[in-house]
């Protein structure tokens, strides 16, 4: 992944020592970062945490990141293993509820009734991709949340890609199944995961 002329500028001066160019760095990633730490954690203050710590240590690194890359899977990649880190030393069951139930939006003209629905369907499928083991998890997150690649993602989590396509397809399959066994559902939901 090549870096977008501004990005370039901004790491070459930043290099330099130009904190602003830093600064502006962070603000063109740090949304994105944010909202995977808190895809993968589900929790707002360790997300927050996540976020800081991945550009505290993007700035005590920015000299052995390349001119010529995106400094996003450097940062992915960073985030990602800092949620890791984080949810096995607290050991506590976690949760992407809070997250997702924002990126996943209600129509604005539905009716009230379809909009209880519609959340009530959403956090079922929030509690589905909770239970997925933390790999599956994140490789769900990165691909359909956050628009990467196979390549991208094999970057981030340092792995292959064949790693990331197996991991995604069996975070496909158990979502798939967790939404099958799911008695609150309806059925005919869960053929969207194939």
């Amino acid at each position: 992944m090549t870096t977008a002329p501004g990005e370039l500028e901004l790491i070459i001066r930043a290099k330099q020592g130009d904190f602003k160019a830093f600064e502006l760095l962070y603000e063109m990633h740090k949304t994105a970062i944010y909202r995977t730490a808190l895809a993968i954690t589900g929790n707002r203050s360790t997300a927050e945490e996540i976020l800081q710590e991945t550009f505290l240590r993007a700035f005590k690194n920015i000299n052995k990141i390349y001119e010529n890359t995106s400094l996003s899977p450097w940062l992915y990649r960073v985030a990602v293993n800092l949620a890791y880190d984080l949810t096995a030393k607290r050991r506590r069951r976690l949760t992407v509820l809070d997250t997702l139930k924002g990126w996943l939006t209600v129509a604005p003209l539905s009716l009230p009734e379809r909009k209880v629905e519609e959340r009530e369907l959403q956090e079922l499928i929030y509690e589905a991709i909770n239970k997925l083991e933390f790999r599956q998890r994140s490789t769900l997150v990165l691909f359909y949340l956050q628009d990467f690649s196979l390549q991208e993602i094999a970057e981030i989590m340092e792995c292959p890609v064949g790693t990331v396509k197996s991991r995604l397809h069996y975070a496909r399959t158990n979502l798939r199944k967790a939404l099958l066994a799911d008695e609150r559902l309806l059925g005919g939901l869960a053929y969207e995961f194939s």
